[in-house]
């Protein structure tokens, strides 16, 4: 893994496609770099998290049949795994520091996987669902 650009969005370089912009399945995190809007709240931490638990690693990039390739600003669309054989997008929703995330109406495969553990952390409070933030992330119009 390269960089992390915010919460739900990191560069990758990729044995066989070289570098690659991704956004991670399934999840959402607070804004932190959308040009016109303020940072919400959570989103330093939430790109903290993802660049302790994925800048340096040898991870996997899966894909998920039931998703596009690309988005429509042309990220590639992956989970990560990481090197435990863990799911990222599973891992930052037990955290707190993402949502669980449906996008035209089609969950990712790992959906109920993904919002059990955002229920998790909301049970408990931990990262966007405690305070300063209590589950308020949203970016305002600057």
């Amino acid at each position: 893994m390269l960089r992390t650009v915010d919460g739900d969005t990191v560069d990758v370089k990729d044995d066989a496609r070289g570098r690659l912009r991704v956004r991670i399945l399934g999840i959402d995190a607070p804004e932190l770099h959308k040009p016109g809007w303020s940072v919400g709240c959570g989103a330093q931490d939430a790109a903290s998290y993802a660049d302790r638990m994925l800048t340096g690693q040898r991870v996997k990039l899966i894909p998920d049949p039931t998703q596009d390739a690309r988005d429509r600003y042309g990220r590639s669309l992956f989970y990560i795994e990481l090197p435990d054989n863990s799911n990222f997008s599973i891992e930052a929703a037990r955290a707190g520091m993402v949502r669980s995330y449906i996008f035209d109406n089609r969950p990712v495969s790992l959906h109920r996987e993904i919002t059990t553990a955002e229920d998790d952390a909301r049970a408990n409070s931990r990262g966007i669902w405690g305070p300063p933030c209590n589950g308020h992330v949203e970016s305002t119009k600057q």
